[in-house]
């Protein structure tokens, strides 16, 4: 599989959270997430390679660093259409699988993945998120097969997307990609367990952080 993750300018990602953490408390979470996920990514045997999309200097070194590859898409024109810019990209690559997946999810491991790769056998391979309807993993074999929904409910649109074109739908729930951190409860959900990764450390160690149980 080859991975796409695209990722806006950190200063305008997790507005969400803006109640409880400053903008650099964003900025650093979002840095942390992003190398949570690359390391996962770039240690699995399932996945051939990977890019990130954005127009965040940062993000880009920090992509590069970790060995992924890293497309400056020039502008933030929103999640669909950063997509859209990474499937061309990859057109010339001999991908059989594409996945994919946002940045957010600092919990994914490389068992998630594994279920990904065993799981799509053709048409689409869709990931709900648990909490808002979204979704936090495609996969498909290029070209794509259907038109891309993402937004608030995306999980049923693409679903009835598929529907539509007549085209099989695998449905998996890895758990990794079950919840992306959007959300003040998601942060606390995330500190409270016993270990984790970068991204935890973050939360549990930062005295700065103003996210109050």
């Amino acid at each position: 599989m080859w991975a796409l993750l695209p990722l806006k300018r950190l200063e305008q990602a997790k507005l969400r959270l803006a109640a409880v953490l400053t903008p650099e408390q964003r900025r650093q979470l979002g840095l942390y997430m992003l190398a949570d996920v690359l390391d996962v990514l770039s240690g699995s045997a399932v996945i051939a390679g990977v890019t990130v999309l954005s127009c965040d200097a940062d993000v880009i070194s920090g992509a590069r660093a970790r060995g992924a590859e890293a497309l400056d898409t020039g502008a933030d024109d929103g999640y669909t259409a950063d997509v859209l810019k990474g499937i061309e990209h990859i057109n010339g690559k001999c991908v059989n699988k594409a996945l994919v997946i946002p940045a957010d999810v600092p919990e994914l491991s490389n068992e998630d993945l594994v279920l990904l790769d065993r799981a799509h056998q053709g048409g689409v391979t869709l990931c709900p998120a648990v909490r808002d309807g979204g979704t936090n993993g495609l996969v498909f074999t290029p070209p794509l097969p259907i038109d891309l929904k993402y937004g608030a409910h995306s999980f049923a649109e693409f679903c009835q997307e598929a529907q539509q074109r007549r085209i099989p739908v695998n449905i998996v729930a890895p758990p990794g990609l079950a919840r992306d951190l959007d959300r003040p409860e998601d942060l606390l959900a995330l500190r409270r367990q016993p270990q984790g990764n970068r991204t935890w450390r973050y939360l549990v160690d930062n005295p700065g952080l103003l996210v109050q149980e």
